[in-house]
């Protein structure tokens, strides 16, 4: 294990101490992705904003909500555009192999996907090294999903 790796095993211990706000739901589960923020604003404006039930959206069997009907509109024109990593598990989690839940107020727009993290720590550990936290995310995602 290189040290980077090693350094984020060892700060796992203490960001995933703190209960997270808001679970992710299952695939397949009709809650909303992301506790049901709207994923154009996470990519457009750079904010976490609630969306709202009216506006909803459905791809790939998961259910989004936006936070108003022309962010639906945008939303539902090119999904992929607005993709929230590992169904909106902490992406530091899934690195580290576990599924843990997300607080939707805490994320990083990286390449054009929105990663969500459990608290600040491990948005800090994802900040500092996201294209080697997303390899190993990305590798462990297909077992743990």
């Amino acid at each position: 294990m290189n040290r980077v790796l090693k350094v984020l095993a060892a700060g796992l211990v203490v960001a995933f101490g703190v209960v997270p706000l808001l679970a992710a739901p299952a695939a397949g589960d009709k809650q909303p992705i992301a506790g049901g923020y709207c994923p154009v604003a996470y990519a457009k404006m750079g904010k976490a904003v609630k969306g709202n039930p009216s506006f909803s959206s459905e791809q790939d069997g998961r259910l989004y909500y936006s936070s108003s009907a022309e962010a639906k509109k945008m939303f539902d024109a090119e999904p992929a555009k607005y993709r929230i990593a590992y169904d909106g598990w902490c992406a530091t989690g899934v690195a580290m192999g576990k599924k843990i839940a997300s607080n939707p107020e805490l994320f990083t727009p990286h390449k054009g996907t929105t990663y969500l993290f459990s608290n600040a720590d491990a948005k800090a550990m994802f900040d500092k090294d996201p294209d080697m936290t997303v390899a190993k995310a990305s590798e462990n995602w297909p077992k743990i999903k």
